[in-house]
C-alpha cells in the first residue's frame, strides 16, 4: 500500500514539476515559438500572423518607453502612411500578378520584366517615399535617448542592419 502511495505522489510530483517548468519558460519567452519560426521558411516574411503588426508596434512602444502622446502621433503616422499606400495597392497588385506570370513562363524573356520594372518603377518609387517619410516622421517625435536607443537596437537587430548603417 505505501508503496503505490510513494510512487503515485512520486509521479504527481514530477508531472507538477514539469508543468511548473514549462510554464516558467513560457513566462520568461524561452520557449520558441514554431509558428513565427515555420513562417519565415513558407516565403511569407511579410505576413507575420492575422494581426499584423500591431505587436511589433507594442513591442518598440515599450522598449522606448514612448509616451502617451509619442503613441498617439506613432499611430496618426501609420495610419495616414496606410491610406496612401492603399492607394496605390491596386496597381502593385498588378504589377505582382504580371511578374508571377512572367516567372511561370518557360523561357525568361529579360526585356519583357525590365519593361514592366519600369512600367511600375513610379509607383515602386512613391511607396518607397511613403515609407521613408513616416520612418523620418517617426524619428522625430522621438527623444534623443530614445533616437540612441533605436539605433543601438537596429545595430544588434539582424533584419534591419542596413537601416543602422
Amino acid at each position: 500500500m505505501k508503496s503505490k502511495r510513494s510512487v503515485l505522489l512520486t509521479s504527481a510530483l514530477l508531472t507538477l514539476s514539469l508543468a511548473s517548468t514549462a510554464a516558467l519558460a513560457i513566462n520568461n519567452g524561452d520557449v520558441v515559438n514554431n509558428d513565427r519560426h515555420d513562417a519565415k521558411h513558407t516565403g511569407n516574411h511579410q505576413h507575420k500572423s492575422k494581426r499584423g503588426m500591431k505587436g511589433d508596434f507594442k513591442r518598440m512602444a515599450k522598449y522606448l518607453a514612448l509616451t502617451d502622446e509619442q503613441r498617439e502621433q506613432a499611430k496618426a503616422l501609420n495610419k495616414t502612411a496606410k491610406t496612401s499606400r492603399s492607394a496605390l495597392k491596386e496597381s502593385m497588385q498588378g504589377f505582382h500578378q504580371q511578374r508571377k506570370a512572367l516567372l511561370k513562363e518557360e523561357h525568361f524573356n529579360e526585356q519583357t520584366f525590365i519593361d514592366l520594372q519600369s512600367q511600375y518603377q513610379d509607383i515602386i518609387a512613391q511607396k518607397a517615399l511613403i515609407k521613408a517619410k513616416k520612418e523620418h516622421s517617426f524619428m522625430m517625435i522621438l527623444t534623443e535617448g530614445q533616437k540612441e536607443k533605436m539605433q543601438s537596437h537596429q545595430k544588434h537587430d539582424g533584419r534591419r542592419k542596413h537601416l543602422a548603417e
